[in-house]
């Protein structure tokens, strides 16, 4: 299989280099020249396998010629070893809305989706550093989610030859995730704080990441949605769903297809959904359910380039993103849809879900239960104006979301919850352990966004020259600390106390 750009000005290249890079060295991003169909008979062959098992099937034509099934078949059962539920992803049928599933992707070992790209992910760039006796430093950035997935997939390989650098921004996660981050005590780790928007970080980690002297002299490689890695390891939890949902709801001579309902934000999980489709699995609509963050509900409503090289490389050049009516007609017509949800509305459906079902969700799945509500699916039961059966993809454990889940439900609701068995116990340990202060990447006042991102990848780069990775770097410190006038400011901080105290 080789993989090549989205915007079309780019060689092809292996899944190792794919992978490997993240970005294509024209900007765009790496998919898969081919796509292998699915055919009705694999998935008939497919229907009693466990989910690893699954897995290779899904994932095997994609590495084909780079990893053979006797590599394959253990690195996969590696991925999904320390998921708590036995059959990896629960597909739960609702008794009072019985043409609703609800498809548990949360419980791999940080408690989301991200799990079951990134243990994957992670254990493939390993697995091709081990082969070429190379170093490999994984670069992210994280609202949440993905950093403590990348961190804990990193820790789970305890590979010496890869390094995870993961950056975040300052008040914007939830205490759990937070911890999750800062209780690592590997030495290949290195956590940040920024100060700004969730997107703000892209910037930095792309230029590096384009900069070929300096990404080769480290091994970067990215590990967000713009991985290609991610979105062919998320196809498998498609098919799982598809085919538990068969089971459920498929009695009939029809062909089953099934829709589907997704929280997003940056749309891997739709280019998953999308990958999965486009190969043939019976899937209907693709339905995106967005919050504040609803660049996938303005693509979807707007309009998209469907896949042409060219379209997309001359939108990205002009900075022009619109597409001609017909393009956006065809968006449509290909089983699209979206809906946004502001967060009244989400706390709101967290509520009714709750109330309807016995069912506590989190924040971002409860934007997806909002949005298949507003598309006609009825989730909280009555009839549904959508004939097609849904499945609304659950991709984080309530347990990360105390505040949310507080506000809409109470404060005796979440201490009874926090004290129930569905609670899990890793989540509940993570309270207790002590946290290492991250790097903190500051704005100085009066400062522009880009020259603040300037300055943040100066220091990241300072990081990852440090040849032993040590978590102290002075320059770097004195870079950030915002007052070139205070003479305490050069000396080494504490580790236990200071935002330098690590990378």
């Amino acid at each position: 299989m080789r993989y090549v750009s989205s915007r079309g000005a780019s060689a092809s290249v292996s899944f190792e280099e794919a992978i490997g890079s993240g970005y294509a060295a024209d900007g765009g991003l790496y998919v898969p020249e081919t796509l292998p169909p699915i055919t009705a008979d694999d998935l008939e062959a497919w229907k009693n396998l466990d989910f690893p098992a699954l897995a290779v099937e899904v994932l095997r034509p994609f590495v084909a010629g780079e990893i053979p099934d006797a590599d394959l078949e253990p690195l996969l059962a590696a991925c999904y070893g320390d998921f708590l539920a036995p059959e990896k992803i629960p597909v739960v049928p609702l008794a009072t809305a019985p043409r609703v599933a609800v498809a548990e992707l949360f419980h791999g070992p940080t408690f989301c989706f991200k799990d079951l790209g990134l243990q994957v992910l992670v254990r493939f760039l390993s697995y091709f550093a081990a082969k070429r006796g190379e170093r490999r430093t994984i670069l992210v950035a994280t609202t949440g989610d993905t950093g403590p997935a990348a961190l804990r997939a990193a820790a789970d390989v305890d590979d010496a030859s890869l390094r995870v650098v993961c950056c975040f921004p300052e008040g914007q996660v939830s205490a759990l995730q937070r911890r999750q981050m800062t209780t690592h005590g590997s030495s290949s780790v290195r956590v940040a704080t920024f100060e700004g928007g969730g997107d703000d970080m892209d910037e930095p980690i792309r230029r590096m990441g384009l900069d070929n002297a300096f990404a080769s002299a480290h091994g970067l490689c990215g590990a967000n949605s713009y991985n290609v890695g991610r979105p062919l390891a998320q196809m498998v939890h498609y098919v799982w769903i598809w085919l538990r949902c068969r089971d459920s709801f498929g009695a009939g001579a029809a062909p089953f297809v099934l829709d589907v309902v997704v929280p997003t934000g940056a749309m891997g999980n739709l280019a998953a959904a999308t990958l999965a489709k486009r190969r043939g699995l019976p899937l209907g609509a693709i339905c995106a359910g967005t919050n504040a963050n609803d660049i996938s509900c303005r693509a979807i409503n707007d309009g998209a380039t469907g896949g042409d090289a060219s379209k997309t490389g001359a939108a990205m050049a002009a900075g022009d993103f619109r597409v001609d009516p017909a393009t956006r007609g065809a968006l449509r017509d290909g089983g699209y849809r979206a809906a946004r949800v502001d967060d009244g509305a989400m706390l709101a459906a967290l509520r009714a879900f709750r109330d309807a079902h016995g069912y506590v969700c989190d924040p971002h799945t409860a934007v997806a239960v909002a949005a298949a509500d507003e598309l006609g699916y009825a989730p909280y039961g009555g009839p549904a104006a959508e004939p097609r059966p849904v499945a609304i993809l659950a991709t984080a454990h309530p347990c990360k979301f105390q505040a949310a889940v507080t506000e809409a439900l109470g404060a005796d609701a979440w201490a009874a919850y926090e004290a129930s068995a569905a609670f899990p116990e890793a989540a509940r340990e993570l309270a207790g352990r002590a946290e290492v202060a991250p790097l903190a990447l500051s704005r100085r006042a009066g400062e522009s966004l880009g020259a603040a991102q300037r300055r943040w990848e100066t220091v990241l780069r300072a990081v990852l020259e440090d040849p032993d990775g040590l978590h102290y770097v002075e320059s770097v410190c004195h870079l950030d600390d915002g007052d070139d006038d205070d003479p305490a400011a050069d000396e080494p901080p504490a580790v236990a106390d200071s935002s330098c105290a690590i990378l």
